[in-house]
């Protein structure tokens, strides 16, 4: 499943309130004097595009965490890719297929390539400036179908996004599901979300126009001198558009103590109420390695860490990366494949209160929408492009109706 945003793992600081059983976030911002290279890619059987990001951080960046997300990601501008990079993907330690860079930092597998269950994979890639890095050997396993789906509208919800005390209310998903006996498995479960977006274009000081380029006809903002600074347009989708929301927290289990048992009503998905509108879910309950749940586990447990202020702040946590020959540097991220039982479900969200009808641009921007209105100088006011991208499509997602 494609995601824009690379997991840098490490994990969030909390307190402990004196003498109260309660865990209590705090955002913590940390600052690094070195660089790290920062690898995320997870193999599915999943009908879609597989790849792996290679990317790398200055050695003056920050990293700013999240109460929402539950980790620590670096500011925007702190991270580069690592283009010309040579990957390739070993199956079952002797067969090999080479992946390609299609967007930079971004290394895919061939088309149409699924990851099987019971297979066991390895990357091993060299970055353009000779370094050789591997990881280690993962195994896939099976995971058991989801059997039945189930949703309930929860009012008080999850924090909010923008990080505050606030809470944003939640369309809560269930499943149940048949754990196999006399196993040890390891779940963990994700979802992607796309949701109507209707704004598909904001300039300041600007106004939006419409070109055509060799590759078609696109769109952008250019500086009227007219306008003061903080003026700023919005304007409508020429098309339907999706924005694309990805799950972030961590949500794993351990079948330790329920091996073999029907487990029912595990909270699977806890989808933010950003706009009254229907919104698909594509829920995934995944199979892990021992080893990657164990991972999972330390980066959880650091991010919601029972500690005082007075601990020191959380660090970098290595992965299953490594330089083959400076076993000393540290690696950010981590390389697994997972089985993934997928169902999508369409929310209608007649069930739920305190959603506008649109409202998704406002929600995200936390501002009201502001269209440029039609004048002498300018009659016909365009319809900005839905471009593609990891968090939007214009083409409607599959089980959209």
């Amino acid at each position: 499943m494609i995601r824009q945003r690379l997991l840098i793992a490490m994990g969030v600081l909390c307190s402990l309130v004196y003498l109260i059983g309660c865990v209590d976030d705090f955002n913590a911002d940390i600052y690094t004097s070195k660089e790290y290279l920062l690898v995320d890619g997870t193999l599915t059987d999943l009908n879609e595009p597989q790849y792996v990001s290679i990317f790398s951080t200055p050695k003056d960046a920050s990293f700013k965490s999240s109460d929402f997300t539950s980790k620590i990601y670096p500011a925007r501008q702190s991270y580069f890719p690592e283009q010309q990079a040579l990957v390739k993907l070993i199956i079952n330690q002797k067969d090999e297929i080479q992946l390609e860079e299609r967007l930079a930092g971004y290394y895919y597998c061939p088309n149409g390539f699924r990851a099987k269950a019971g297979n066991t994979y390895q990357l091993r890639f060299q970055l353009a400036n000779g370094k050789v890095y591997e990881t280690d050997v993962e195994t896939m396993y099976s995971v058991p179908a989801i059997k039945n789906v189930s949703e309930d509208f929860n009012l008080t919800g999850i924090p909010n996004v923008a990080g505050s005390s606030t809470t944003v209310s939640s369309n809560d998903i269930y499943v149940d599901f048949d754990d196999a006996p006399n196993e040890k498995n390891f779940y963990r479960w994700r979802w992607v979300n796309w949701e109507i977006q209707r704004i598909c274009a904001t300039c300041t000081q600007g106004r939006y126009y419409l070109f055509e380029t060799e590759q078609g006809e696109t769109g952008d903002c250019y500086r009227d001198l007219t306008l003061k600074v903080n003026d700023r347009f919005d304007y409508y989708c020429g098309t339907r558009c999706w924005d694309i929301f990805y799950s972030s927290d961590i949500n794993i289990l351990s079948d330790v103590y329920t091996n073999g048992k029907p487990q029912k009503n595990r909270l699977a998905a806890q989808i933010p109420l950003r706009q009254s509108n229907p919104c698909l879910v594509s829920l995934q309950q995944m199979s892990l390695s021992p080893n990657t749940y164990r991972y999972l586990k330390l980066l959880q447990d650091q991010s919601i860490n029972t500690g005082t202020l007075a601990d020191t702040p959380p660090a970098p946590l290595r992965g299953n990366i490594r330089n083959v020959k400076d076993a000393n540097e540290l690696v950010l991220g981590y390389f697994s494949a997972s089985s993934v039982s997928e169902v999508r479900v369409m929310l209608d969200r007649r069930n739920t209160t305190g959603g506008l009808p649109n409202g998704l641009y406002s929600f995200i921007n936390n501002r009201p929408v502001t269209l440029e209105e039609l004048s002498n100088e300018r009659p016909d006011v365009p319809l900005a492009i839905c471009q593609p991208s990891f968090t939007r499509t214009p083409i409607p997602p599959l089980g959209w109706r």
